[in-house]
């Protein structure tokens, strides 16, 4: 949670913009995601928080990462080998 709050205090930008299916496929980190998305769709929304993460995704997110408030972690949980659960709350600085 240590290293998740200094990322949030550093405040990095996050941006949003679309890339053609067949670009965002040749990019090693999103193709797991891409494929996920109905085949249909010619392009994906990308989500970049600067220096830090780059995703398809298509959900609602912050423009900065102070918006989100300090991440405190109430539960985790186990959920097979290679995935976890977290519980959090999010606590206004």
């Amino acid at each position: 949670m240590k290293e998740a709050n200094k990322l949030i205090a550093n405040d990095a930008p996050v941006k949003s913009y679309f890339l053609d299916r067949s670009e965002a496929l040749k990019i090693p980190e999103m193709v797991k995601l891409a494929e996920a998305a109905p085949p249909v769709e010619a392009q994906l929304r990308i989500v970049e928080i600067a220096g830090i993460d780059r995703q398809a995704d298509g959900g609602l997110h912050v423009a900065h990462l102070s918006e989100i408030g300090l991440i405190e972690l109430l539960k985790l949980e186990n959920k097979g080998k290679t995935n976890r659960r977290l519980y959090y709350d999010v606590v206004n600085a």
